[in-house]
């Protein structure tokens, strides 16, 4: 993504344990240790007034819990004293607001809130975290569209600057699916859904998300998955939006030179629209 002209500062840790950072545009964020004093010196420093925000718990490097409230303070301050069971081990916060006071923040309006969870949900699994939060999907008005669009943005730019991501999401339309999505949409066609793999109807489907390139999505076969290619069984599920389901009988189609199956491995390019997909 390009900047758009948006800037990043972020000061040393402090006595606390606080770091804080910014965008030169509207995002602020506190990073806080798991600490009641912490949690205190940043109350005061907000004014001991009501701060809504989004915030995210980290447990270890990978593992999150992504949240939101009209009052983060009292809502850390709870997840200090009885945290819950899946984030039970968090070991510091990353709080995300625009610095404003309630009356006057962009954040104070749960639906834009609840619109940057779901984002900070689906950006944490397409960087490979663990997430442990299920948000909703709030219905949005055309000025709360355009409100948190423009955060969500600046937060991406932001995220990737403090290096917490490496990557954006991918444009609408081709973001990547994740398991427990997959599984909902499979429904009772899908048995033994793993990471890589899964049975649908009975046949052995290789889930692949591919990797962008010039000449389109990206997706390299080798060893089993390669062996059922040359012998036309199976399927290749792309697992991106509209989550494409393909007979390897149809993907053995586009391999003209029949000598490629000497090598280690044979790669596919594809691109997709809701109702076409093309194989290179």
């Amino acid at each position: 993504m390009t900047d758009n002209g948006i800037g990043y500062l972020e000061d040393p840790t402090n006595s606390n344990g606080i770091i804080r950072a910014r965008t030169t545009k509207q995002i602020r964020s506190r990073e806080i240790p798991r600490s009641q004093r912490a949690l205190e010196k940043l109350n005061k420093e907000m004014g001991e007034s009501k701060f809504p925000g989004n915030y995210v718990l980290f447990e270890g490097t990978k593992k999150i819990y992504t949240g939101e409230a009209g009052d983060v303070y009292r809502r850390l301050k709870s997840h200090l004293r009885n945290p819950e069971e899946k984030i039970k081990g968090w070991d510091k916060a990353l709080i995300l607001n625009d610095g404003r006071p309630a009356t006057q923040s962009d954040f104070n309006d749960p639906a834009v809130r609840l619109a940057i969870e779901m984002h900070l949900i689906k950006l944490f699994k397409a960087n490979k975290y663990h997430v442990v939060a299920q948000g909703r999907e709030p219905s949005l008005t055309a000025t709360q569209k355009r409100i948190s669009d423009t955060i969500i943005q600046e937060l991406s730019y932001f995220l990737l600057k403090k290096n917490i991501i490496t990557r954006d999401l991918q444009e609408q339309g081709q973001e990547e699916v994740f398991r427990d999505e997959l599984k909902k949409l499979l429904g009772n066609r899908g048995q033994n859904l793993g990471a890589y793999e899964a049975t649908i109807d009975g046949e052995t489907a290789y889930i692949r998300p591919g990797s962008l390139k010039t000449k389109g999505w990206q997706i390299t076969f080798r060893d089993r998955f390669l062996n059922s290619l040359e012998r036309g069984t199976g399927y290749l599920l792309v697992s991106r939006d509209g989550v494409p389901l393909i007979p390897l009988r149809e993907v053995r189609k586009a391999i003209k030179d029949k000598e490629a199956y000497k090598q280690n491995t044979i790669d596919v390019y594809l691109s997709f629209t809701e109702d076409k997909v093309t194989l290179m």
